[in-house]
């Protein structure tokens, strides 16, 4: 929906280019709230144009490298996270808005890679 409104570069303009997806506000395992976007600087520019903005306060991230086509390779990112980064090191989602940090490149490249930056806190 974003890509048949906006054009890349329009999108690209708000800010430093980094395009990402963001989970949010999540209700449960049963609902996630998905929004796909970019790195905003200039929140003016972009509302101007009808765009949403999400603030996120700073906090403190896990970053996750993930190698491999999309979305498998976010599922085995996430499958790691919750089987093993979490309880080896005493640490839990926090609730905050996490993200699928995006490079240029094509997403169904089986070397394809990216980031998962994941909020953290002591459990």
């Amino acid at each position: 929906e974003l890509y048949s409104k906006y054009s890349f570069e329009q999108l690209e303009s708000f800010g430093n280019g980094q395009s990402l997806g963001v989970c949010y506000e999540n209700e449960g395992n049963d609902k996630i709230n998905y929004m796909a976007g970019y790195n905003v600087l200039d929140d003016a520019k972009a509302r101007n144009l009808g765009l949403d903005i999400l603030e996120v306060k700073e906090t403190e991230y896990a970053v996750v490298p993930v190698k491999g086509s999309v979305p498998d390779s976010i599922h085995q990112a996430w499958k790691y996270l919750l089987e093993e980064f979490f309880p080896e090191n005493g640490y839990k989602h926090s609730g905050l808005p996490d993200f699928e940090v995006y490079t240029e490149n094509d997403i169904h490249d089986p070397n394809y890679e990216m980031e998962l930056w994941v909020p953290i806190s002591k459990q």
